[in-house]
């Protein structure tokens, strides 16, 4: 398990993804109502690499973020 910083934990509660690397492995941790709405968008049973999903998942999270896109 990790722990996030005071700012990261901030941003989850006002519905921002977080992105963060576990073992090598890009992340986001994000609020379960948030992913819910994402998942409702855009899920797609298809095979997918993780590099589209990856690309996906930054794309939309680009479209929902008001802040401007994640880097």
């Amino acid at each position: 398990m990790f722990d996030l910083t005071t700012e990261q934990q901030k941003a989850v509660s006002c519905g921002e993804p977080v992105p963060f690397v576990l073992n090598e492995t890009e992340c986001i941790v994000m609020r379960k109502d948030v992913f819910d709405r994402m998942k409702r968008i855009a899920y797609d049973a298809g095979e997918w690499t993780p590099e589209e999903m990856i690309a996906m998942a930054k794309l939309a999270f680009d479209d929902a973020d008001i802040a401007g896109p994640i880097e």
